[in-house]
């Protein structure tokens, strides 16, 4: 009766195929093959990993690959038996017959192996800090709004507005149309319009002024201005727009 390596060998050397082109297709070392076809199945790897190869390497030599794992199992093959070491050099591709069942969600760590109790406090600390974080930015923020507001100006004294109001308040604006011409007075403070008509030559207008006045003129050299009995000239000769403190 042949030994799985004489039934392997066979089945290779009727595909017409050596031992390199049979590791290139199969992605398992050739040193491997040459044991599996040597009956030698001394190999340091795992269990899993020994009936994983034999079982490609008969199916692409289109053997039973069952019946091949089956045999090797007979005879003892390392069933049991731990790996002698702990290597991860790549042994090349392996077939496994079954997807490995993926562990119970019981028994599944949380994401960087810590549990659950250590995410809760690691995130009760991290709420607490970013809550701390957010407090400070505040009162940062209260600080310079409060620190860079502008200072209020001071209250006038009693005494000065009025006197101001009643010093401008006491003005007269006297206007006197050398030939006829149109005006218009407008008193800037609040609008009020005092003056817009024609004068007739030597027609006089007064005004009580308050603040700035703003003239306008059809004719500027046809017109005379006086404040409290001081002479103004009138800075344009035609039409215009001019403004009097």
């Amino acid at each position: 009766m042949q030994t799985i390596g004489e039934r392997l060998e066979e089945a290779r050397k009727r595909k017409g195929i050596s031992i390199r082109e049979a590791a290139e297709t199969t992605k398992i070392r050739g040193d491997y093959l040459q044991k599996f076809e040597a009956n030698s199945f001394d190999i340091d790897l795992p269990p899993l990993y020994l009936r994983g190869f034999l079982r490609s390497y008969a199916r692409f030599l289109e053997l039973d690959p069952e019946r091949i794992v089956g045999e090797f199992d007979s005879l003892g093959g390392r069933e049991g038996k731990p790996a002698r070491r702990d290597t991860r050099e790549n042994y090349g591709r392996v077939d496994f017959g079954e997807a490995p069942r993926s562990p119970e969600p019981a028994e599944s760590a949380p994401s960087g192996g810590r549990t659950g109790p250590d995410q809760a406090v690691l995130l009760k600390f991290g709420l607490l800090g970013g809550g701390a974080l957010l407090l400070i930015v505040i009162i940062i923020l209260l600080i310079n709004v409060l620190f860079t507001r502008s200072p209020a100006r001071p209250a006038p004294a009693p005494g000065a507005a009025g006197t101001t109001v009643q010093a401008e308040a006491v003005q007269t604006l006297t206007l006197t149309a050398v030939d006829a011409t149109r005006v218009k007075v407008v008193q800037e403070l609040d609008g009020a319009v005092l003056f817009n008509g024609a004068m007739a030559r030597a027609e006089t207008k007064s005004f009580k002024k308050q603040g700035k006045l703003l003239i306008t003129v059809e004719s500027g050299k046809n017109l005379r201005m006086e404040v409290n009995g001081k002479s103004y000239p009138v800075p344009l000769e035609g039409y215009g727009r001019f403004a009097l403190d």
